[in-house]
Formats: structure tokens, C-alpha cells, sequence
């Protein structure tokens, strides 16, 4: 139940900061130009690299361990806490040959500024990982909404509105890292003594390195498009396909956040029992992926009801990108609880090889249409890459765990199905009310892709879904009934 309850609290959160995010993107992007998104998207990028190896995988480590004691937790945040502050000084003084790499020469200052994230990721990496080790998601999530709401809704739409530019999202972006380490460290006020025993730094270093460099793999191919057109194309392209990928990816993201943040430690606490390890893997991809392919679906039909309501009139041109995104993002983001279920096992060399082999697939087609020009042809590559990565992590997870492979293709082929049916109710809907403008329109679409999604959970191909969901409502009812005995007998009854 700790699981469950764990779970429904990342997705209250999750909705709640959905909802945020979007209302957020709305008025950014009626403030800001592309151009300035495109930069941001630049300075994140190169900032992300060194960002998987600043805190070295160390609150994962913190999270895989069975056994966890007073010193590895001392080793975990000076280990990256140095490590934060070495990226720090690198980067700083990388701004200017990254910038000409980029040729962008506006990047200079925003890379300068965004370096400071390191030392911030360093010092908080231990406080988030006992944090998500210890279940306390409920605290975590509040935490991460109140300091989006402040970075974000507050200090980025204010300096945006007094015409700071790009330097408006890296301050929010700072900002809300910032406030997260002050949250986390408040509430876990773990030991900051300096331990020199190399024998305590031994498993984190180990884990956390392979970790890293699993992360850091993974970060290359989810990016790979952004450096391309960073690259080879101006910033404002960059703006617009990074406007297009984040709306589609910001509802999604926070539905899979809300469950791959629990899976982790939640994985590692029944390692060692393949059955249970078998059980909660299969019901994490079946409920996970029974929610995001339908909403890439819908959001794939409305697409441009949903440009020009969250970008506004002056981005119809990213309508294309935002159809695209919707057909691989949830794939990408549904690839990632597998991801994390390797993790857990500790098969990281595995993920490491899988993810070398499809980079080397990858990088010569997407660089062969970036000098010839060819966006979409960039795009529609890594596409491919998502799908395929998604499917050999179900394949490897299959033998692994010694699962049927038919079971678990027919999870996937009732999410697909679902996707299709919204899609296509959606689709029919806007042509019969074509009359009426995106502010109209986009509720009701939202409304029957709604209507939609109920339908086809009650009567639709969603056996293995239904079950999951009886299953979860009979152990609520249970709990509620042993609640209510245990204050019965509490109160003398």
C-alpha cells in the first residue's frame, strides 16, 4: 500500500503541476520569441551534459541499496557536491568555444549563468534521493509544485514581462533549483560530517558511475535532435521544435514522473524476488502506458486547436512538430519504466551497450539530413529510434523476467488501440464543429477525449487494465476496513 499510496500522491501532484506548467507556457510563449526559446533550449542542452555526471548517479545509488548507512550518506553528498562544483568551473569557462561551436554567440552568458545549476544538483542529490528511498513523495511533489509555482509562475513571468529575455528562464530555472535543494535538505537534515574513508565512497561511486553514464546515454539520444538543429539550423527552428516537443511532453512527463519515481526504489526493494519484481513491472508499463499513448493520441488531433490556444497565433507553424512529438514522446517517456527496471536489477552495462548500439544507428542518418537541410527528415529518424528502443527494452525485460511475450505486446496493442480511438473521436468531432475557433473548440475536445478514454477502460480492449484497477480499488477497501477496525479498537470498542 505504501506503494500505492506513494503513487497517488506523484499523480495529484503531477496534475496539479501539469496544469501549472501549461498555463505557464502559455504566457511565456505570448512573451518571449522563439529565438529565445531556442537559446534556452541550447544552454540546457549543453548544461544536461554534464549534469548526469555533477552528482555521479549518487541519488539512485541512494535509492538502489538495500542497506544504507550514516556513512554513505556523507560519502553521497560531498562525493557530488565536489563533483557539482568541478562541473561548475568547466562550464564556465566552456561558455565561449560552446557558443562558437553552436555559433551563437548570444549563448555565452546563458551557459555562464546555467553552470550554477551544477553546485545546486550536487548539493541536493543526496536530500531527493532519501527523499524518493524513503517514500515521501507526498512532501516531494508538494515541494517540487510550490517551487515551480515561485521559479517558474512568479520570478519567470515577471522578468519576461520586464523584457529580460532568455535570462527570464534561467532565472526561473535556477530558482526553482534552488528553492527544491532549501525544501529536500529541510526535511532530511542528514549528516554534512566529511567522511575520508574510501571504503564508504566503494558502491556509490561503482552504481552511481554506471548509472551516470546509462543517464548520460540515454540524455544523448533524447537530445541528439536538439544539438542537430542547434547546430545546423537558426535558433528560432530550435525555439519552435523545443515549444512543440515540451507541450506534448509536459502532461506526459508528469504522469510518468508520478509513477517512475516510486518504481525505483519500489524495484529495488523486491530485487531479489523475481515474481514480485515480474508483477510490479508488468502493472507499471500496463497502467503508465494505458494513460500516455492515449493522451499523445488526443493531443496528436488537436493539435492545432492546441498551438494556438497554449502558444498563440504567431506559432502555427509548429503544428507539424507538434503532431510529431505526440506520436513518439509517450514512447519515449514509456520506455523509460523499463529504463528504470533495468535499473533496478543492475544490468547498467546492458543499457549502456543497447544505448551505444542505437546512438550508432542513429547519429549518421539524423547528421546526413541535418547538412542537407532536412528537419522533418531529423525528426522523423528519431522517432524511429524511440519506437525501437522501446521495443527491445520489452524484449530484454521478457527474458529477464521470464515474461510471456505475448502478454506483453498485447498490453501495448490495447494502449495503441485506445491512442487511435481518441484520436479518431477527436478528429471527427473537429470536423463536424469546424465552424468554432480553438478557444471553443479545444474543451470539447478535451471533454470527449475524455468521454472516450472512460468508454474504452469499461468496454474496450483493456482486460489486463480493468483488472489492475479492481485489484487496486479491493486492496483500497481493505485498507479503509483495517483503518477503521484499528480505531474502533483504538477507541475501546
Amino acid at each position: 500500500m505504501s506503494i500505492l499510496h506513494s503513487i497517488k500522491w506523484n499523480y495529484l501532484g503531477a496534475l496539479f503541476k501539469g496544469v501549472l506548467q501549461l498555463a505557464v507556457l502559455a504566457i511565456m510563449a505570448r512573451l518571449l520569441v522563439p529565438e529565445e526559446f531556442g537559446l534556452m533550449a541550447l544552454a540546457l542542452t549543453t548544461v544536461k551534459v554534464g549534469g548526469y555526471f555533477s552528482d555521479f548517479g549518487l541519488a539512485a545509488a541512494i535509492q538502489q541499496k538495500s542497506e544504507i548507512t550514516r556513512s554513505d550518506i556523507e560519502a553521497s553528498f560531498w562525493f557530488s557536491f565536489v563533483s557539482g562544483l568541478f562541473f561548475f568551473i568547466a562550464t564556465f569557462l566552456l561558455a565561449e568555444p560552446l557558443a562558437e561551436f553552436f555559433q551563437a554567440p548570444k549563448l555565452v552568458p546563458v551557459i555562464e549563468l546555467l553552470a550554477v545549476n551544477f553546485v545546486l544538483i550536487g548539493a541536493s542529490a543526496t536530500s531527493t534521493g532519501l527523499l524518493k528511498r524513503n517514500m515521501q513523495f507526498k512532501y516531494l511533489s508538494m515541494a517540487e509544485t510550490v517551487t515551480y509555482l515561485i521559479g517558474n509562475g512568479f520570478i519567470g513571468v515577471a522578468l519576461a514581462y520586464y523584457e529580460f529575455g532568455v535570462f527570464s528562464l534561467s532565472a526561473a530555472y535556477l530558482t526553482q533549483t534552488f528553492l527544491l535543494l532549501v525544501a529536500a535538505y529541510a526535511k532530511t537534515r542528514h549528516s554534512l560530517r566529511i567522511t575520508f574513508r574510501l571504503s564508504d565512497y566503494k558502491h556509490i561511486i561503482k552504481y552511481g558511475g554506471g548509472y551516470s553514464i546509462a543517464s548520460f546515454m540515454t540524455f544523448v539520444g533524447s537530445n541528439i535532435d536538439h544539438i542537430l538543429v542547434g547546430k545546423f539550423f537558426p535558433s528560432a527552428e530550435l525555439g519552435l521544435w523545443n515549444r512543440s516537443r515540451n507541450l506534448i511532453s509536459m502532461p506526459s512527463y508528469n504522469l510518468l514522473v508520478s509513477i517512475t519515481r516510486v518504481l525505483l526504489p519500489a524495484y529495488s526493494k523486491c530485487q531479489h524476488d523475481k515474481v514480485q519484481f515480474r508483477e510490479l513491472y508488468l502493472k507499471s508499463l500496463a497502467v503508465t502506458g494505458f494513460f500516455l499513448i492515449p493522451v499523445g493520441g488526443g493531443m496528436y488531433a488537436a493539435a492545432a486547436q492546441l498551438v494556438e490556444v497554449m502558444l498563440g497565433s504567431n506559432w502555427q507553424s509548429a503544428v507539424t512538430f507538434v503532431q510529431l512529438s505526440a506520436i513518439f514522446v509517450p514512447v519515449e517517456m514509456l520506455a523509460s519504466v523499463a529504463a528504470t527496471a533495468c535499473s533496478a536489477l543492475g544490468a547498467l552495462s546492458l543499457q549502456i551497450r543497447l544505448q551505444a548500439y542505437l546512438l550508432i544507428l542513429l547519429i549518421p542518418g539524423m547528421l546526413f539530413f541535418a547538412l542537407n537541410g532536412q528537419i522533418m527528415s531529423i525528426l522523423l529518424v528519431l522517432a524511429a529510434y524511440y519506437w525501437l528502443r522501446f521495443i527491445i527494452y520489452i524484449c530484454i525485460l521478457n527474458v529477464k523476467l521470464d515474461i510471456r511475450f505475448g502478454l506483453s505486446f498485447k498490453i501495448l496493442a490495447s494502449q495503441l488501440v485506445a491512442g487511435a480511438w481518441i484520436s479518431a473521436l477527436i478528429y471527427l468531432l473537429s470536423r463536424q464543429l469546424d465552424g468554432l475557433n480553438a478557444f471553443q473548440l479545444l474543451p470539447l475536445q478535451i471533454l470527449i477525449g475524455a468521454i472516450g478514454f472512460f468508454i474504452f477502460t469499461v468496454i474496450g480492449p483493456a482486460k489486463y487494465f480493468r483488472v489492475i484497477l479492481r485489484s487496486f480499488v479491493e486492496a483500497r477497501s481493505a485498507s479503509s476496513r483495517l483503518a477503521k477496525i484499528s480505531r474502533l479498537l483504538k477507541n475501546g470498542y
